[in-house]
């Protein structure tokens, strides 16, 4: 009973001293009157209080009827409690109506507990108004003492009443009524700016915000942040399933080992294409190779390894002892020519060397004493020219089609007639595209790409490294799979650029856990098309100023754009970058994230994060 003495009895606003014009509330309402209170424990427990004033007994005391309806927290109630010194601001919100509120402080055990309390008051409206608009009852040395044995609350306190600087003036959360005699409470709620990111509670002079299930209000109790249920031990995920934050929810998914995930159903592990993907580390030049559970980087036909990490070597093959062409040798990258002395023609085996003259397009058969000749002629039903072989005698001077000869390579026979063989025609000869070529075919990649040296796979060119994209000291170059791109990059005031690319650190003077985060930090991704639903993109670390990582950090998302199908968790003290879904289309996605140490104030890093998802799985 000793903590309900601010409440359970209205006698220091009834019979607070009154100075200058002000009246206590005897004066106002002659004692009659109905006030509702309710104080609101920072622990949840609520109280609410009905007190019905009947006016003086006998001219003497001041008759009340009082009910008391809810809890007090067990650790008030058997502890040692001293009540604070408050004020409390009466506001005249109607004809026969008030509203006030305080904060009332309990020092429990030495500790200071502090308790919301408001109070609305109703009279007779025809006793008029306060003399302003707002009067202050400061409450002092107030002291209780309880006898459980008598059932005998006693206490004593201190009031008094005075207008203030700003008496004639609505407190904020209030507004004048038109006739400028009372104040009427502002729907913050109804404002077109919305104070609230989600719900919004209005009360009188005031109001509140709350957040849907899977989220938590923010510091500043208005924005609601996402709930890491993973990272609070909240989820419900068994022994051998991994909990994946996502916003305002988790999923538990099966704990797959490295080079595994979970399938789509998160029934089963099914192996990471890490080369289908792009997430692996093989060289330019090298080949990916998918393995179950992991990846190889093989060097194309011609080229020798160098070791993990290096780009692959030509193999100079016409060093070779026997000598692969019967007579000169060309080196190529990752391949070689046969060349043959004049007079003579490279045999369909590409090594060896024909006994044949050449003059003029035309072949000549020293053993037969005839000329056979190629004739590239239209075809009107195909849309391409063919090839056909004639032989012309000089004795009969006669040209006939001759059947006899092969067809050249990236040709096959019809009738007669050497057609070209479309070889695009055949399935994966490319990555990207494949064009067809009169006896032959070549691979083409999109803008951005290079065809690497095995004339099939496509390879991002790097803008940013080689010069081809330059951007200001303020900017980071972004390359893109296909392209770059310049992105603004600046530190704002009182931060300096670190010796890292895309780091801002912040400046500051003694206590460094006041102010903004001690880190801002770029990041830009650049992802293929196609990374299925959760995939870990990027892990982030929060420094401290020392340089060393936090064991036990939170990481929650402050913006992102909406729709993203990305998704924050943390994990063993850093920050990891997830898919919520499959990457099925190009796009350009921002995040910007907040890590914060657990247990203190100060936001150690803020990472701006671009990722560019491209059109293509490569």
């Amino acid at each position: 009973m000793r903590v309900l003495v601010a409440v359970i009895a209205p006698i220091y606003w009834s019979f607070a001293h009154q100075s200058g014009s002000t009246v206590n509330g005897f004066t106002l309402t002659r004692g009659i009157f109905k006030q509702e209170s309710q104080m609101e424990f920072a622990t949840g427990e609520l109280l609410r209080i009905t007190h019905i004033a009947r006016g003086l007994e006998a001219g003497r005391e001041l008759l009340l009827d009082v009910v008391v309806n809810g809890f007090v927290p067990e650790s008030i109630a058997r502890a040692a409690v001293l009540l604070q010194s408050f004020s409390e601001h009466y506001v005249q919100t109607g004809a026969g109506q008030l509203y006030a509120g305080s904060v009332q402080s309990f020092l429990q055990d030495g500790r200071r507990v502090r308790a919301r309390c408001n109070h609305t008051i109703e009279y007779d409206p025809t006793l008029g108004f306060q003399p302003t608009l707002v009067q202050h009852v400061r409450a002092r040395s107030v002291e209780a003492s309880f006898d459980p044995a008598s059932e005998e609350l006693r206490f004593q306190l201190g009031t008094s009443l005075h207008a203030g600087a700003n008496g004639d003036q609505c407190p904020q959360g209030f507004t004048k009524d038109p006739q400028q005699h009372y104040c009427l409470d502002q729907n913050e709620c109804a404002a077109p700016r919305r104070p609230c990111s989600h719900t919004c509670h209005n009360s009188v002079g005031s109001f509140s915000c709350s957040c849907p299930g899977g989220y938590t209000l923010a510091l500043d109790r208005r924005k609601c942040r996402d709930v890491d249920e993973c990272m609070q031990g909240t989820h419900a995920c068994h022994l051998g399933q991994r909990c994946v934050n996502l916003v305002g929810s988790y999923r538990c998914l099966l704990r797959c080992g490295a080079g595994f995930r979970p399938g789509v159903d998160g029934a089963g592990c099914e192996d990471v294409n890490e080369c289908m993907e792009g997430s692996h580390a093989c060289r330019y030049n090298q080949l990916c190779e998918n393995t179950v559970g992991g990846y190889h980087c093989a060097c194309p036909r011609g080229y020798q390894s160098q070791g993990t990490g290096r780009p692959c070597l030509d193999i100079n093959e016409c060093l070779h002892v026997p000598s692969p062409c019967a007579f000169q040798c060309h080196n190529l990258q990752g391949s070689y020519k046969c060349l043959c002395p004049p007079g003579k023609a490279l045999l369909r085996d590409g090594r060896s060397c024909a006994a044949l003259e050449r003059a003029e397009g035309n072949v000549t058969d020293a053993h037969r004493g005839a000329h056979l000749q190629w004739l590239r002629l239209p075809n009107p039903s195909h849309g391409r020219s063919y090839y056909t072989w004639f032989s012309f005698s000089p004795a009969g001077n006669t040209l006939r089609r001759s059947s006899r000869a092969q067809c050249p390579l990236g040709f096959t026979r019809r009738s007669s007639a050497c057609i070209d063989l479309d070889e695009c025609q055949a399935q994966n000869l490319c990555q990207h595209e494949c064009k067809n070529t009169e006896g032959s075919y070549r691979c083409l990649c999109p803008p951005g790409y290079r065809l690497l040296p095995n004339g099939k796979t496509c390879q991002d060119i790097d803008e940013c490294a080689d010069g081809r994209t330059r951007c200001s000291p303020a900017q980071l170059c972004f390359n893109t799979r296909g392209g770059s791109q310049c992105v603004h990059t600046p530190c704002p005031a009182g931060y300096w650029r670190g010796t890292s690319p895309g780091v801002c650190l912040r400046r500051c003077l003694g206590d460094c856990s006041l102010g903004g985060p001690s880190a801002l930090q770029y990041k830009l991704l650049p992802l293929p098309f196609g990374i299925l639903a959760g995939h870990d993109i990027v892990h982030l670390a929060a420094l401290s100023p020392g340089g060393a990582p936090h064991n036990r950090t939170l990481f929650h998302v402050l913006e992102q754009d909406p729709g993203s199908p990305f998704a924050v968790r943390a994990e063993r003290g850093r920050g990891v970058i997830s898919t919520l879904r499959p990457l099925h289309a190009p796009g350009l996605y921002h995040l910007k994230v907040q890590a914060q140490a657990m247990g203190e104030q100060q936001v150690h890093s803020v990472f701006i994060i671009l990722i560019s998802v491209s059109p293509y799985p490569y």
